[in-house]
């Protein structure tokens, strides 16, 4: 594994290649470098120690780690739109949905007292399709 990254800089590397002069802050200072005391950053490229060297397998961990932190927030943020768009009460989806809803409301005499309506009857309608779905082969 470590031939394959013979010659490729970590990222932290590549950090510190670049405080050490590639970007500075407008009153030219470098960036590793606090301009108000002085003193420099955790991370300053110095090397001091033992050269640390990530492995591909740390890589791609951490790629993924972050990766899903990321696609959590955009599931989280899209909910949120979902909810406040087509759920809410002024909604154009409930405004028209509502109506026929209130002609089906007589079926909710058969449910059982402490189940409620808005989520015992989807169940109810994935359940009949998954059994329309297995019976439609057998009897064609």
């Amino acid at each position: 594994m470590e031939e394959m990254r013979r010659g490729v800089p970590t990222w932290q590397e590549e950090l510190a290649s670049l405080m050490d002069g590639g970007l500075q802050y407008d009153d030219g200072s470098p960036i590793g470098q606090d301009s108000r005391s002085g003193f420099e950053s955790p991370v300053d490229g110095s090397g001091s120690g033992s050269e640390s060297t990530e492995s591909l397998k740390d890589q791609v961990t951490g790629f993924m780690k972050s990766w899903g932190e990321m696609l959590m927030d955009l599931a989280v943020g899209c909910k949120d739109v979902v909810q406040q768009t087509l759920v809410s009460e002024d909604s154009v989806v409930v405004r028209k949905l509502r109506k026929p809803a209130a002609k089906l409301s007589f079926l909710n005499e058969y449910l059982p007292e402490d189940r409620d309506p808005a989520h015992a009857w989807p169940v109810i309608f994935f359940v009949f399709l998954i059994a329309l779905a297995g019976v439609g082969p057998v009897c064609s």
